[in-house]
């Protein structure tokens, strides 16, 4: 249960991303966060504590400056260990 499917956290990161940065619509997959959807570095800490919030998630502070695309944000969500356990 506490496995975390791609097409689901695709789905839950791209409702965070419209939420935090106000966006029209879900961003594509391959959209990148600072050049097409306009995130700032604040942004990106915002976005972190809302996946952390919603998925039980942790992306880990490494990986963050990697995170280019809305792919890769899903990549690490679906890696990250379950926070806490409940």
């Amino acid at each position: 249960m506490a496995d975390l499917d791609r097409d689901h956290a695709l789905q839950q990161v791209q409702e965070v991303l419209v939420d935090v940065l106000n966006l029209d619509k879900p961003p594509a997959p391959e959209a990148r966060l600072v050049e097409d959807l306009g995130a700032e570095s604040v942004d990106v800490i915002s976005l972190l504590f809302e996946f952390e919030e919603r998925l039980g998630r942790r992306i880990p502070d490494e990986v963050v400056s990697r995170l280019a695309t809305v792919a890769d944000i899903v990549e690490q969500v679906v890696a990250a260990p379950p926070v806490g356990g409940g």
